[in-house]
């Protein structure tokens, strides 16, 4: 299995083959297709949503602006998901809904009670699918099938998100410059697990083999998701899994028509007290954590100290945003 060809983990496949290709996903690519979720009636609905908030007055959108907090409304500029380059911005616009939010705490839009619904009922059924493929993943390190699950609890201390995203349609050349080209600038994400939805074929999301420094592209499937591993299990697995570094770029085809696009992505993300010491796993037993460039970037240095999945959230976020 290679950055050449990312795996297909179908759910309608025994256990056994798919807790064997979790297995390699994580410790190889970090990236997966996930087919038979039975969520693409929903995903549709949500992005039709989506589309019709970010159609509104910049005005408007920014009475839910993003607070410390990490909810609501970001403008394009205003995040900076590749920390290691200041200088850049990313074009595009997003907002955050976490799975505590209450409907007086979002706009007026998200808050009329079918489309509340909506949202509430698609943050449920991407958290289930999440704690399904966790416990398929507990199974392929031969530990308890609940030990990743009881630390990603339903309730007001969870900090799963849903994230809306928007990338505006841009005149800009690539040839001019190579930063040009970049929507999303180089990042893994916070979390443990996200669930990306893509949509309408508008490819640009490509992830990094951090072992040659070589961009892969993930190409567009909205009857499949894209699932990769965030910062929490480089810590559980002591660098056996790898936080998949990934950015979206303008691809060259889309310059000529319209570029505009939408994509919905799901963070699971442990409860904030939950420690990110290694894991007990034959595995990874007697592993050494040798950090890259980027896990010293992102990671706590120092191998011997042990933090929240709180703490390291509030590290990530407070480089990432100007509030």
């Amino acid at each position: 299995m290679s950055f050449s060809s990312f795996p297909i983990i179908d759910l309608k496949a025994d256990r056994s083959t798919i807790v064997q290709s979790l297995l390699n996903a994580c410790s190889t690519t970090g990236f997966f297709y996930l087919r038979n979720h039975n969520l693409h009636g929903a995903q549709e609905r949500m992005f039709s949503l989506a589309e019709a908030y970010f159609r509104l007055p910049l005005a408007i959108k920014e009475q839910h602006f993003i607070t410390p907090e990490d909810r609501g409304y970001i403008r394009v500029g205003q995040e900076n998901l590749d920390s290691a380059n200041i200088k850049q911005i990313d074009e595009k616009e997003a907002f955050n809904i976490y799975t505590s939010d209450k409907s007086d705490q979002l706009p007026v839009l998200f808050a009329q009670p079918n489309n509340y619904k909506l949202i509430s009922d698609f943050q449920r059924a991407c958290y289930d699918l999440c704690m399904e493929l966790l416990m398929y993943l507990a199974d392929s390190f031969e530990i308890d099938r609940d030990y990743f699950t009881s630390r990603h609890k339903w309730g007001p201390d969870s900090a799963d998100k849903l994230r809306l995203l928007h990338y505006p349609a841009t005149q800009k050349k690539i040839a001019n410059a190579e930063h040009q080209s970049i929507r999303a600038g180089a990042h893994s994400d916070y979390g443990s697990i996200t669930l990306l939805f893509q949509h309408n074929q508008k490819g640009g999301l490509e992830v990094l083999d951090r072992l040659t420094n070589i961009w892969h592209p993930i190409e567009p499937y909205e009857d499949m998701i894209v699932v990769n591993f965030g910062d929490i299990f480089e810590y559980w697995s002591n660098g056996f899994i790898k936080s998949a570094v990934h950015r979206v770029v303008m691809p060259v085809e889309h310059l000529t028509g319209s570029n505009e696009r939408f994509s919905i992505a799901y963070f699971g993300f442990p409860n904030h007290t939950t420690l990110l010491s290694p894991i007990l796993s034959k595995v990874i037993a007697d592993r050494a954590f040798e950090k890259d460039e980027h896990a010293k970037h992102v990671l706590v240095h120092n191998n011997e100290r042990i933090i929240t999945a709180g703490e390291h959230l509030r590290m990530r976020l407070n480089k990432t945003y100007k509030y």
